[in-house]
């Protein structure tokens, strides 16, 4: 009959919507999950920046160091 008919497709469209809805609750995980990611791979790159920066301190300070000692041996 025409109802049955409607009846199945009323049904089938709300399956339709159920699974939007799920696909789109998938989407919204992923699409967090991935700024989230950004979010990591942003801080990881700003320490190692920081950690490069702090090795060139070291680096210089030591130079200097040495630099004073040459100058204290050869007085």
């Amino acid at each position: 009959s025409v109802e049955a008919g409607n009846a199945e497709a009323v049904s089938a469209s709300q399956e339709i919507v159920t699974a939007i809805a799920q696909v789109k609750v998938g989407v919204d995980q992923v699409s967090a999950a991935a700024a989230q990611a950004e979010k990591s791979a942003e801080q990881a790159a700003a320490a190692a920046k920081q950690q490069s920066q702090g090795a060139e301190e070291l680096s210089a300070a030591i130079e200097e160091i040495a630099s004073l000692a040459d100058e204290l041996q050869s007085s």
